[in-house]
C-alpha cells in the first residue's frame, strides 16, 4: 500500500505547474490595469460616509457598514460627482455587488420593489430627487442595467430618452441574461465596456458574456455621461443589497476583452452583421487573452517534446505516439521538480497532522466545556431572575398594604380634625353670641352677683379653713409634748 507522503510532492508540483501561467497574468494585470481616479476607494479603509462626499453623492437609505455600502430598507443610491472619463472613446466599469435574497423566506415575492440597478445617464438631465425607479429616476436619458426577479431572474438592460417614464418589463428591454443570484450570498461582478475603435458595447457578468452589440456609439452624442448605483428593498422583506466595489478604467481591461463563456439564457437584441469584417485596432498596450496564453503554453510544451524526440513528433493530440511523448516530457519535468523538493521537510507531515488533530480535539473539548458552563450560567441566571421577581412582588405588595394603612389613618385623623374644627367653630359662635348679647349694665350687675355669691363665701370658707388648720397644728404639737 502506497504512503500518502509519496504522492504529496507530485500533487504539489502539479498545482505549481498549473498556477504558473495564471500567476504571470495576475502580475501583468496588477501592473498595467489599475483603476482610474473615478473609482470608489477601498471601502474597508473608509471610516465614514463623509469621507465619500467629496467625490460621491449618497441618497436615501444607503449606508456604509463594515467595508460595504448597504441598502437594507426602502431606497438608496450613490452617484459620482464627475462625469465619465474618455466616455466617447474607450472605457470599462466594474460593479461588484451581493444580494441576500432567500427563497425560503419568500423574498422573491417582492419583485416589484426589490432590485439593484447600475445607471449610465446624461449628466445634465439627471434629477437625484427622483428615486422611485428602484432607487433611481423614473425619467432618465441613458441606460439602466436592472437586476431583479420580475419576468426573468437576472439582468435586464433598458434605454430611455428622458421624455417618458420607464416601464421595466421584459419586452421593453434591449437585452439581458439570467443570473441565479437567489440563495447564493456570493458577490457578482457586473462589467460594462465600450470601445469606439472596435465598435462594441458589451455587458458581462463574472467574465461571461451577457449582451453585446455593434449598433451603439457614443461618439456622436454631445453629452457627458454620469454613472451611479441604486437599490431598493421592501420594508417587509428581509432582503438587502451590498455594493462591495466600483472600479472605472479609461480603457478596455483584459477581462473586458476576454469572454470566458456565454451565459445560458442570455439574449442579444442587436445582432452584428456577419458578412462584414469587424474593424480592428491596436490596443493602448499589448495584452493577450487567457485562452491565447494557454494555447501558447501548450504549443511550447509540444515544441519541447518534439525537440527531445528528434523532431519526429506530430502535431495534435489525436496521434498516440505524440501524446505518449508529451506525457513522458511532462513526467521528466515533474521528476526534475521533485528532485528539487526537500523531502526532509515532508517526513514530519504525519506528525504535524497528528498534532493538528490533537489540537482540534482539545478545542472541541474546550468548546464543550464552555457550552456546559454557559448552560449552567444560563440556568443560574434564570433562577436568580425568578427569585428576584418573587422578592420584588412581595415587597411591592407590602409597600402597597402599608400605603393603604397610612391612607386609612390619615382619613380618620382628617375626620377628627374636621370634628374639632367644627366644635371649635360652634363654641366660638356661642361665645360671640353671648358676648354680643350682654350690655355694660348687665356686666356690672353680673360682677356684683359674682362678688356677692361667689367671692364672699369663698373668702369666708378660706378663713374657716385657716382657723381649722391652725387649731389642728396646735393639737398635734400638744400631743407630741405628751
Amino acid at each position: 500500500m502506497l504512503h500518502f507522503s509519496k504522492f504529496l510532492p507530485l500533487y504539489l508540483a502539479t498545482n505549481v505547474l498549473a498556477l504558473l501561467p495564471e500567476a504571470q497574468i495576475a502580475r501583468l494585470d496588477e501592473y498595467n490595469q489599475a483603476p482610474g481616479p473615478l473609482s470608489l476607494p477601498n471601502l474597508l479603509e473608509v471610516q465614514s460616509v463623509r469621507d465619500l462626499e467629496n467625490a460621491w453623492s449618497l441618497q436615501g437609505d444607503m449606508e456604509l457598514e463594515a467595508g460595504r455600502l448597504v441598502v437594507k430598507k426602502n431606497l438608496g443610491s450613490i452617484w459620482a460627482h464627475d462625469t465619465l472619463e474618455n466616455s466617447k472613446d474607450e472605457w470599462t466599469i466594474e460593479v461588484v455587488f451581493r444580494n441576500s435574497e432567500q427563497v425560503e423566506v419568500d423574498d422573491h415575492l417582492f419583485y416589484d420593489t426589490n432590485g439593484f440597478a447600475f445607471w449610465l445617464l446624461d449628466a445634465y438631465g439627471l434629477m437625484l430627487n427622483d428615486f422611485l425607479n428602484f432607487g433611481g429616476p423614473k425619467k432618465y436619458d441613458g441606460f439602466q442595467f436592472l437586476i431583479n426577479n420580475k419576468d426573468r431572474r437576472g439582468l435586464k438592460i433598458f434605454a430611455n430618452d428622458g421624455e417618458h417614464e420607464a416601464v421595466n418589463v421584459k419586452d421593453a428591454a434591449l437585452g439581458g441574461c439570467d443570473i441565479n443570484y437567489l440563495d447564493s450570498m456570493i458577490p457578482f461582478t457586473l462589467r460594462v465596456s465600450y470601445s469606439a475603435k472596435t465598435n462594441w458595447f458589451k455587458v458581462q457578468i463574472d467574465n461571461n458574456l451577457c449582451f453585446k452589440t455593434d449598433k451603439l456609439t457614443f461618439g456622436n452624442i454631445p453629452k457627458e455621461l454620469r454613472f451611479g448605483v441604486s437599490a431598493s428593498t421592501n420594508e417587509v422583506s428581509k432582503e438587502y443589497w451590498e455594493v462591495l466595489k466600483l472600479n472605472v478604467y479609461p480603457f478596455l481591461t483584459e477581462n473586458a476583452i476576454d469572454d470566458h463563456g456565454i451565459i445560458t439564457g442570455g439574449s442579444i437584441k442587436h445582432i452584428t452583421v456577419t458578412d462584414k469584417q469587424a474593424p480592428t485596432h491596436t490596443p493602448q498596450f499589448t495584452r493577450q487573452s487567457l485562452m491565447e496564453k494557454t494555447r501558447q503554453f501548450q504549443e511550447s510544451l509540444q515544441r519541447e517534446s518534439a525537440e527531445k524526440n528528434g523532431g519526429n513528433a506530430q502535431e495534435g493530440t489525436a496521434n498516440f505516439d505524440s501524446s505518449l511523448t508529451d506525457i513522458s516530457t511532462k513526467l521528466a519535468i515533474l521528476e526534475e521538480m521533485l528532485n528539487k523538493v526537500d523531502m526532509g521537510k515532508l517526513e514530519n507531515l504525519e506528525s504535524v497532522l497528528d498534532d493538528v488533530k490533537k489540537i482540534q480535539m482539545q478545542q472541541v473539548e474546550v468548546l464543550d466545556e464552555m457550552k456546559n458552563r454557559y448552560n449552567k450560567f444560563e440556568s443560574l441566571l434564570a433562577t436568580l431572575f425568578k427569585e428576584v421577581s418573587n422578592t420584588m412582588s412581595l415587597l411591592h405588595e407590602r409597600v402597597i398594604n402599608e400605603i393603604r394603612d397610612h391612607l386609612k389613618e390619615l382619613s380618620i385623623l382628617n375626620t377628627k380634625v374636621e370634628l374639632i374644627s367644627t366644635n371649635h367653630k360652634s363654641f366660638h359662635d356661642q361665645y360671640k353670641s353671648v358676648t354680643e348679647s350682654l350690655t355694660p349694665n348687665d356686666s356690672s350687675e353680673f360682677f356684683n352677683v359674682v362678688l356677692k355669691w361667689v367671692l364672699l363665701p369663698l373668702v369666708v370658707g378660706i378663713a374657716v379653713l385657716a382657723t381649722f388648720v391652725y387649731r389642728l397644728r396646735k393639737d398635734i404639737k400638744h400631743l407630741k409634748l405628751l
